[in-house]
């Protein structure tokens, strides 16, 4: 089913959906969590409020879509990298999260900051790692039982120190894009080095 599209196209309401997302994170980026509003939302898709209503019953709501697109966009990141061996697997793996946290190293920014304050948001932001973290740890305990991975830590908490590291290195991608792929290499040999794997 299709509807009228934002800026005059005709989209699917999945699309439209989507293209609201992409407004709100925006517009959350340049607001903040408390400064953006219905109204804000609203002008920064260049629809009416009923049009956002339509779709979100609330401004929570759309960050609560925000917060879920983003986990889902880490989790899909793990199903599309080259698996032929352990280290392609990371550096595949590793460039694709360093550029998934640097595209959306703005809403990150600001779920963490309305995680200090709010509980739900909290639960939002450490869901959005959670699951891949879970996920890693798992390839890892694998690589370690087939004896192709002596990590310096155990799994579990290598996992969340890799993410600190992706998280930190999309800071500096962020600010200096030309050097993306630099960093991409040094997490994924820092992410090797740590797990043991040769």
């Amino acid at each position: 089913m299709s509807s009228q599209g934002l800026g005059g196209r005709t989209l699917a309401e999945e699309d439209r959906r989507e293209r609201l997302l992409d407004a709100a994170e925006a517009a959350f980026c340049a607001h903040g969590h408390e400064g953006t509003t219905i109204g804000v939302l609203a002008a920064a898709a260049g629809v009416t409020r009923p049009t956002v209503y339509a779709y979100f019953a609330s401004k929570d709501e759309v960050f609560r879509a925000l917060a879920d697109r983003v986990r889902q966009e880490f989790l899909d990141l793990q199903e599309d990298v080259d698996t032929t061996s352990p280290e392609r697997t990371v550096r595949a793996a590793m460039a694709a999260y360093l550029a998934a946290w640097t595209r959306r190293r703005g809403v990150l920014t600001v779920i963490a900051h309305q995680a200090l304050a709010d509980p739900t948001v909290r639960a939002l932001r450490d869901e959005i790692v959670a699951r891949a973290e879970r996920r890693n740890t798992r390839f890892l305990e694998r690589l370690v039982a087939e004896g192709r991975a002596d990590p310096a830590v155990p799994p579990a908490d290598l996992s969340p120190a890799v993410t600190g590291i992706v998280a930190r290195a999309a800071e500096l991608a962020a600010d200096e894009p030309d050097r993306f792929d630099e960093l991409a290499v040094r997490v994924g040999d820092a992410y090797l080095r740590l797990a043991g794997i040769a």
